[in-house]
C-alpha cells in the first residue's frame, strides 16, 4: 500500500472503511494498530469515528512496511514511540532500522537460496516430462 500523496500539504480525511479498502488491511487490523499506538493520535470525527489524514496514512504505510518485512509489533511500537521524540532520539531510530534490516536481508538471503532449490526441482521435473537430461548438481549448500 502507498497512500502517500504527491501534495504532502493537502489534508486527506479518510474514515477507517476507505483506509481498509485503499490499503487492503482488515478493519479490525487498523483498530488494533491504533488501540496499540502504532497509527500516532488519530483523530475522531463528530460520530467518533477514526479519522486518517495524511500524517496517520504515511505512518500506516511505514508500520506496514515494517511488518511485512517482519518487524515484531513491539518493535514497531518502540520505533513509533521513537517517532514520538522528534530528532532528540534520531541514533534510536536508526539503530532500531539497522538492526531490522540486518534481519530483512537475512531473510531474502534464506529466500533466494530457497527459490534456487525450486527452481532446479522445477528443471529437473521439466526434463523428466521432456525426457531430456536432468539439470547439474543441485544449488549448493543443499542435499
Amino acid at each position: 500500500m502507498s497512500t502517500r500523496t504527491d501534495h504532502e500539504d493537502a489534508v486527506t480525511d479518510l474514515l477507517i472503511g476507505d483506509v481498509a479498502r485503499i490499503s487492503g488491511v482488515p478493519i479490525d487490523t487498523l483498530r488494533y494498530y491504533d488501540r496499540a499506538g502504532l497509527l500516532g493520535e488519530l483523530r475522531r470525527d463528530a460520530a467518533g469515528r477514526r479519522v486518517f489524514d495524511n500524517h496517520a496514512l504515511g505512518l500506516l504505510d511505514l508500520v506496514l512496511r515494517l511488518r511485512r518485512t517482519g518487524m515484531p509489533i513491539e518493535d514497531v511500537r518502540r520505533f513509533v514511540d521513537l517517532l514520538r521524540t522528534g530528532d532528540r532520539d534520531r541514533s534510536g531510530r536508526l539503530r532500531l532500522l539497522r538492526e531490522h534490516r540486518a534481519r530483512a536481508l537475512a531473510q531474502v538471503e534464506q529466500l533466494q537460496a530457497d527459490l534456487a532449490v525450486i527452481d532446479w526441482k522445477i528443471a529437473a521435473y521439466q526434463a523428466a516430462e521432456d525426457g531430456t537430461e536432468p539439470p547439474p548438481a543441485p544449488p549448493p549448500g543443499w542435499t
